[in-house]
């Protein structure tokens, strides 16, 4: 079973805010307590004092909430580890949709981001089962941080799975409707959260020094990029 675990960035009430971005990271069900582990190496090797500190993209560049008081190089080396971490591991996969405001007259952004995200997903499943000549087929289960739009999505994933999204494809390799958890205690979902933060820098403010350690991460097959979907 393949797991993916997504985070958004980018508020969809938010006036100021132009681009909205759901994103995130796919890998085989063995693979997050590696995850775990070596993100804990990351953290102990520059702050052994705080090992349950919350890796966030927001506060942790800005200084925020825990990170306040801790420098910004410390700040900054473990935000480019933890991607160059990702980038350093083609077992990990990363789907995304971006959105801006001005380029959408749909006021359900949300639902739009995880349209896109899961049905790309669901294609990534069913290649997997092609390519493996159909003798091991794959389901998949998102995994979401809570603060995401957790209505919006049940209600879509339950629809998509019964009769289809707004292309007319059902979602076939799904095993079970969305999870929701507590970021707090999930380090793969604060690694999504540095996956979405790294992208709606690069598309909200043309900042690109995160985004280019993992561009070229996302799901491919052959020379066809399906992980990134944009609407700008």
């Amino acid at each position: 079973m393949y797991l993916l675990y997504m985070d958004d960035s980018g508020s969809v009430t938010d006036s100021k805010c132009n681009h909205c971005v759901l994103a995130g990271f796919t890998v085989y069900e063995t693979k997050p307590y590696w995850i775990e582990q070596a993100l804990n190496g990351i953290i102990a090797k520059y702050l052994p004092l705080h090992p349950d500190v919350e890796l966030h993209g927001s506060p942790m560049r800005s200084g925020h909430k825990e990170w306040r008081g801790i420098s910004q190089n410390i700040r900054e080396n473990i935000i480019m580890e933890v991607l160059r971490l990702i980038a350093s591991d083609r077992n990990i996969r990363l789907f995304a949709s971006v959105i801006a405001k001005s380029a959408t007259s749909n006021t359900d952004i949300s639902g739009d981001l995880f349209t896109q995200v899961a049905s790309r997903f669901d294609m990534f499943l069913g290649r997997v089962y092609n390519k493996q000549n159909k003798k091991n087929p794959q389901r998949g289960i998102a995994i979401f941080d809570k603060s995401t739009s957790e209505l919006t999505i049940q209600r879509l994933s339950h629809v998509f799975t019964a009769t289809g999204h707004q292309w007319g494809k059902r979602l076939n390799n799904f095993a079970e409707v969305p999870l929701f958890l507590d970021s707090k205690m999930s380090r793969s979902i604060q690694m999504a959260d540095l996956i979405a933060y790294s992208i709606f820098r690069h598309f909200e403010y043309k900042d690109s020094k995160y985004f280019s350690v993992i561009q070229n991460c996302f799901d491919t097959d052959g020379k066809a990029i399906h992980g990134l979907h944009t609407l700008v």
